[in-house]
């Protein structure tokens, strides 16, 4: 089991707006809780008129037409992840798309039916929904990918084992059973435990090299659990004898962080021709890594993707230890390889804080508006993420404080976020609506928008699906999620953010949305393809922190979203807006420009008495730009014009 520190939760929030930054106001209140989650609210007295509408949808051209959408299986299982929902899904180079979930029919906690429940869509429908799993015998945790020119490899635990099954014709005939993969690497001490849920990708000049992962786990006691990752190979994957195990990545680390560390589904991968990717993410006391192999998984590169001030540090450490500011970090998410060869990362966040005044072992958590949103990261970019303030807790920040006492805006770095909790005119937060019952939540996605799913076509645009609160879908008690979508030009360099909800349909009026996943690679430009789950009933029915008294049948839907042309071939020149973000603000002796192409831009100064001050050139290159600036403190209005596009804002220097 993941270990879940002593948490509690506060919920953000008023609003308001300034200029163009999306503002609000942070009225959050702290509480702390001894071993469980306490949901603290605080009454909502906002206008939200004053908002811009949610994104006019300009990117996604069936939104209203075909989307495509198939319900391809029904479960009464409705805990499809720990915190990761990945590599259950993949598309053909002929177009066809296989979907799997962990599936069960039984309306109870048995589950003696569970298994895989597979779907295929073959080029113009869905087959008929299963009505029993692709195993002889009870696994979970499915995990699929292409296999070879045509065929497909399945994998799943259960039966006290890892167990392999592939096929030669992608959702033809029947199934052949490989067998169970090796249980431990050698020298592994807990001979009785076996590797638990997977991930699994092919590469190789034809998806004939099978490289996959899990984790170990031994419980020691009550409170301590051995936590091992593990990863297997195959050059050969149709032959059982072929595969070899060993110690993941991590355990290569110079740290001695290696292990005792990540635990149930903190892991997601990838793979593209030669290159493979995997990313280990959902630690508290650990950053975000991520392994890059460009030989088939034979050889590992680390990078610290997001580094964590506190690395290798226990909550209940003695003595007692405080944060010297609250932490923004990141837990679940996604990555994909596009053609390139280069890893795209998705990351969700929260924030939280640990005080001197309490015992060790506490610290608050909070998720809500002024604090939620999707990070994003490549590697062609500097590692670990940086804050533009320069202070590490702040690397994974999207909502800063305002010139105005008590608000907080949010950055416009479209390069860095994804998205956030969508707003909406004319609706209000209210704290008691947002769902957090007991752990039940927290554990599954941290942030309030969490399961971030990228899926990347064969020109290099990505999306991102995720799940949300929507405060227009309202259950009487609580918001209920739906499945966001935003979009980025590879041009273009920066996010449409949450350009589409792909769950407004009526349909699904009542439906909770949440667990997405993605095909992690497309074969058509600005076509991309996502799955989730759609239930009629808040919570979780399976689970430690289960709150369903009873099961519901639970929809796993695959939903085909298209971008439109324009979007997709975008000249450089053609961006909506060059320049996009000029920050910190307040600055010091730097300012960061966030550009949307190279350019020769020109950068000026001008004081409260329109006096120009400092006038010079620079040259931009897409995404962040670091520049130094020196002047005296006061107010100045900073204008980038670049390629015929001005942005100017106001900086307070200090």
């Amino acid at each position: 089991m993941k270990r879940v520190f002593l948490l509690s939760l506060s919920l953000v929030l008023g609003l308001g707006a300034f200029a163009q930054n999306r503002v609000m106001k942070n009225d959050a209140q702290k509480a702390v809780a001894n071993s469980k989650i306490v949901a603290v609210g605080n009454e909502m007295t906002t206008d939200a008129s004053t908002y811009a509408p949610q994104a006019s949808k300009s990117v996604v051209i069936n939104r209203y037409d075909d989307m495509e959408d198939g319900e391809v299986l029904w479960t009464n299982y409705d805990l499809q992840s720990n915190q990761y929902v990945a590599n259950r899904m993949y598309q053909m180079p002929n177009g066809n798309v296989a979907a799997v979930a962990t599936m069960s029919h039984e309306a109870n906690q048995t589950a003696s039916d569970r298994g895989t429940g597979y779907n295929f869509f073959d080029g113009s429908d869905w087959g008929d929904q299963p009505d029993a799993r692709v195993e002889p015998f009870k696994t979970g945790w499915p995990s699929i990918a292409q296999f070879g020119s045509n065929g497909e490899i399945l994998l799943a635990h259960g039966d006290g084992h890892m167990q392999c099954f592939i096929r030669t014709t992608a959702g033809e005939g029947e199934w052949t059973y490989v067998g169970a993969l090796p249980d431990h690497p050698e020298g592994y001490a807990y001979t009785t435990e076996y590797p638990t849920w997977p991930r699994i990708v092919t590469c190789g000049s034809n998806h004939n090299i099978a490289v996959a992962a899990a984790v170990l786990q031994h419980s020691i006691s009550s409170d301590e659990t051995d936590l091992q990752t593990v990863m297997w190979r195959s050059e050969n994957p149709a032959d059982i004898n072929s595969w070899t195990i060993n110690y993941g990545p991590l355990h290569d680390l110079e740290t001695p962080w290696d292990h005792n560390q990540f635990s149930a589904d903190d892991y997601c991968m990838a793979a593209n021709g030669h290159n493979v990717a995997i990313m280990y993410s959902g630690c508290l006391t650990n950053s975000v890594w991520m392994f890059k192999s460009t030989d088939d998984g034979a050889t590992w590169e680390a990078t610290r993707v997001w580094e964590n001030p506190y690395e290798g540090r226990e909550f209940d450490e003695e003595p007692a230890w405080g944060m010297e500011d609250t932490l923004f970090m990141p837990m679940n998410g996604s990555i994909v390889i596009d053609n390139a060869g280069t890893v795209h990362v998705a990351l969700n966040t929260f924030e939280m804080e640990h005080t001197l005044e309490n015992e060790p072992g506490y610290y608050t958590y909070y998720s809500g508006r002024a604090v939620d949103g999707i990070l994003y990261w490549n590697d062609t970019q500097v590692a670990p993420i940086q804050s533009t303030d320069g202070n590490p807790h702040h690397a994974a920040r999207l909502w800063w404080p305002s010139e105005e006492s008590g608000y907080v805006h949010m950055i416009p770095d479209s390069t860095k976020w994804i998205g956030y909790i969508p707003m909406y005119e004319g609706y209000s937060w209210e704290n008691d609506k947002y769902y957090m019952s007991g752990t039940e939540y927290v554990s599954k996605f941290y942030g309030a928008s969490g399961h971030p799913a990228l899926s990347c076509d064969p020109n290099g645009n990505l999306a991102c699906a995720f799940s949300s609160p929507n405060v227009t879908r309202d259950n009487g008690a609580n918001y209920l999620r739906s499945i966001y979508v935003s979009y980025r030009n590879v041009e273009e360099g920066y996010w449409h953010q949450v350009e589409d909800d792909i769950t407004e349909d009526v349909m699904l009026m009542y439906s909770e949305c949440l667990f997405t996943c993605a095909a992690q690679n497309t074969i058509n430009p600005g076509e991309y393809w996502f799955s989730y789950q759609a239930d009629e009933q808040i919570g979780f029915y399976w689970g430690s922190n289960a709150s369903q008294a009873a099961a519901s049948e639970n929809t796993i839907h695959v939903t085909k979203v298209i971008a439109n042309p324009e979007f997709t071939n975008v000249e450089e020149t053609e961006a909506t807006e060059a320049i996009y973000g000029i920050y910190p603000n307040p600055a010091t002796d730097f300012i960061v420009v966030n550009s949307a192409m190279n350019a020769n831009a020109t950068i000026t100064f001008v004081n409260l008495a329109g006096q120009t001050v400092k006038s010079f050139a620079q040259n931009l290159t897409m995404g962040e730009n670091t520049i130094s600036i020196d002047l005296e403190s006061g107010v100045y209005f900073c204008t980038v014009n670049a390629n015929g596009f001005n942005k100017t804002t106001k900086v307070v220097v200090k």
